[in-house]
C-alpha cells in the first residue's frame, strides 16, 4: 500500500542528527522508515522519542528491565512498545509490569518489510468481496512473512504468530460483548456489540460508548463471549482492567496465552453458535 509522505516515519533524522551522542541501538535505525500506523497492531508518530527510556520518562512510565533501556522504539502495538536491541533484533516491551519481552524480528529492516507486507494484506483482506478472496490475501501475507523472516515463526507465541492468529479469528469468528450501564438516575441497561475483522467487541462497544459520554464508573459489568485477550493490537485484559477497576468481568470460553487456549475457545464458540436455533 503507497503512503503520502507524511503518513511515514523516517528514522534519519533521529538517528544521524547527532550521529556522535546516538546510541548503537538508535543509529541502526537510519535507514528504516515505517507506516505511521498499520491497523490496530502497530503506531508511531514523527515526535516520540526513539530511546525506550527517553519515550517511557515522556509518558510517565518505567521500563522494568534495565537492559531495555537505551533500545531503540519503532512504535507501539497498544501494549507493548517494538523496540530494537543493541545488536538489532526487534522485540516487543511492555513497560511497568515485569513481563517477558515478545520476539519480533531479526533486523529492522524485516520488521519495516514485514508490516509493509501487513498493511497491504489488511486492505486487500477488509476489501475483498469474497470470503476466498480474503482468504487468498491472508495466505499470501502468511507465506511472505516467512519468506521475509523465518526466524520471526520459531515460537507459537513470538510477536508475528499472534498477529496472524488475531486476523484470522476475528475473520472467522464473530463473537459479541455486553455491558451493564447505569444512567444518572440509577437506571440499568445492557448493551451489546460484535466485533470486526482485527476489531474486538469490547473495543468497539467501548468506543461507542465513550462517544455518548458514558463514563467508565457508570460501566458495572463486562461480558464477553471469549476470554478478554493479551493479543498485539489489543490487549483487552490490560485495558479493560485499567479503565474498568471496579467492573464485573465475566466470560463464556477461555481465550488465554497459549495456541492452545485461543483454538479451544475458538472452537467452543462455533459450536456454540452452530447449536442456536435458526430464526
Amino acid at each position: 500500500m503507497r503512503h503520502p509522505e507524511g503518513a511515514l516515519r523516517s528514522f534519519s533524522s533521529e538517528s544521524g542528527s547527532d550521529a556522535g551522542s546516538a546510541h548503537p541501538s538508535v543509529q541502526r535505525l537510519a535507514r528504516i522508515t515505517v507506516p505511521l500506523q498499520v491497523g490496530p497492531y502497530f503506531a508511531t508518530a514523527h515526535d516520540e522519542a526513539v530511546p525506550l527510556h527517553e519515550y517511557a520518562d515522556s509518558v510517565g512510565r518505567r521500563v522494568m528491565d534495565e537492559s531495555c533501556l537505551t533500545w531503540a522504539r519503532l512504535g507501539s502495538d497498544r501494549g507493548f512498545e517494538i523496540c530494537a536491541d543493541h545488536d538489532g533484533a526487534v522485540h516487543a516491551v511492555l513497560l511497568d509490569l515485569n513481563e517477558a519481552v515478545r520476539p519480533v524480528n531479526s533486523t529492522p529492516e524485516a520488521f519495516a518489510e514485514s508490516l509493509g507486507a501487513l498493511d497491504q494484506a489488511l486492505g486487500a483482506i477488509l476489501t475483498a468481496d469474497s470470503p476466498h478472496t480474503a482468504q487468498s490475501a491472508f495466505e499470501q501475507l502468511e507465506q511472505r512473512l516467512w519468506a521475509i523472516d523465518r526466524g520471526a515463526f520459531a515460537e507459537r507465541e513470538y510477536w508475528w504468530p499472534l498477529v496472524l492468529d488475531d486476523i484470522r479469528d476475528t475473520a472467522s469468528a464473530e463473537w459479541f460483548t455486553a455491558f451493564e450501564v447505569v444512567d444518572g438516575q440509577g437506571e440499568k441497561q445492557i448493551l451489546t456489540a460484535s466485533g470486526g475483522v482485527g476489531i474486538h467487541p469490547e473495543e468497539k462497544l467501548w468506543q461507542q460508548l465513550r462517544s455518548a459520554g458514558v463514563q467508565p464508573e457508570q460501566v458495572l459489568r463486562i461480558h464477553t463471549e471469549l476470554e478478554a485477550c493479551f493479543m498485539p493490537g489489543h490487549y483487552c485484559s490490560l485495558w479493560l482492567g485499567e479503565v474498568f477497576p471496579e467492573a464485573q468481568l465475566t466470560h463464556n470460553f477461555p481465550y488465554g496465552e497459549t495456541a492452545a487456549s485461543r483454538a479451544e475457545g475458538i472452537q467452543q464458540l462455533r459450536e456454540a453458535a452452530a447449536e442456536q436455533p435458526s430464526q
